[in-house]
């Protein structure tokens, strides 16, 4: 049997083992858009067959061929990841889970000193915001801390063919890249960085690594994520303007590749992001247009008052 071959029966084999383990689906509030969540808090529900998930024609980018979401965290106490579909797991000793209706909750403990927390809540219909929290356990200060999740998106009509490209990286983006299949594992360097920037084409995804604070005792930093798919009818830049309007700082964005690589535009598209973890919720932003509607009418009222005691 091929080295390939081997490969692929034990991501078969472990794919099957670990679809037992507890699994969830959960559905923004307009039940257009459903995504599934794996053993360990990696994106895929194998019982439900959904990734990121579109209703309305069942557009899902990442439940075709191997359907792989995976994070990983590492520190000066060492590395753990959770790849559902690729590489396995590494250092992980449990996973508890709750979820609703369209939000929930995973928290991982390692054997390498932190737990990583990771909350899922929907900012769009479309857009789903992921927040990983890493907490020290291990009684003493670690350093070097990053974290990652990388992702295979397999964008319809060109699945294993999509065009996925990204800006240099900025911010506390440590390393990215635009291939779906990286080592979960942060403290191996990206194979196909996209740190300069790229825009490439083949069988890609995307994938980014950040640096956190260093960790005292009992300390943990956070850093989220922005996972989107493409409205129905939606080019590629009206996703990537809605991550950025959801607090996204650094994206690496996917389309279909039928027209060619961007800036020609695909049918359908998916991007994974970092944004700021002061992110307003949507009822939030829904108070501040109130607020600014309001400061716009007081400030008509102060101008007509100005003008009536002119005349």
């Amino acid at each position: 049997m091929s080295s390939a071959a081997v490969g692929a029966a034990v991501s078969v084999a472990l794919f099957a083992a670990t679809s037992a383990q507890a699994q969830a689906m959960i559905t923004d509030p307009t039940s257009s858009f459903s995504v599934g969540i794996g053993p360990n808090g990696e994106l895929y529900d194998s019982g439900t067959g959904v990734g990121v998930r579109r209703l309305s024609d069942g557009y899902d980018p990442l439940a075709p061929g191997s359907p792989r979401d995976s994070w990983g965290v590492e520190t000066s106490g060492g590395s753990a990841y959770g790849d559902y579909a690729s590489y396995g797991t590494l250092n992980l000793t449990g996973t508890t889970q709750s979820f609703g209706a369209s939000s929930g909750t995973s928290v991982t403990t390692t054997s390498v000193g932190v737990t990583v927390g990771q909350s899922y809540k929907f900012l769009q219909p479309n857009v789903v915001k992921v927040t990983d929290t890493i907490t020290n356990t291990s009684g003493g200060p670690l350093t070097s801390v990053v974290f990652q999740r990388d992702i295979d998106w397999d964008v319809a009509p060109t699945e294993f063919n999509e065009n996925s490209f990204g800006k240099p990286i900025a911010g506390n983006v440590n390393g990215s890249s635009y291939y779906g299949f990286e080592n979960p594992d942060p403290s191996v360097p990206y194979g196909s960085s996209c740190a300069l920037g790229c825009n490439s084409t083949g069988d890609l995804g995307g994938g980014i690594n950040v640096t956190l604070s260093n960790l005292s005792a009992g300390g943990s930093d956070t850093i989220t994520y922005l996972y989107g798919i493409s409205m129905l009818g939606e080019s590629v830049d009206g996703l990537i303007k809605e991550i950025m309007a959801d607090g996204g700082y650094y994206y690496i964005a996917t389309q279909s590749s039928e027209n060619g690589a961007y800036p020609l535009l695909g049918s359908n598209s998916a991007i994974i992001a970092v944004a700021s973890s002061a992110i307003p919720e949507p009822s939030t932003w829904a108070m501040m247009g109130l607020g600014f509607a309001g400061l716009a009418f007081a400030g008509y009222r102060r101008g007509r008052k100005a003008s009536v005691a002119i005349a």
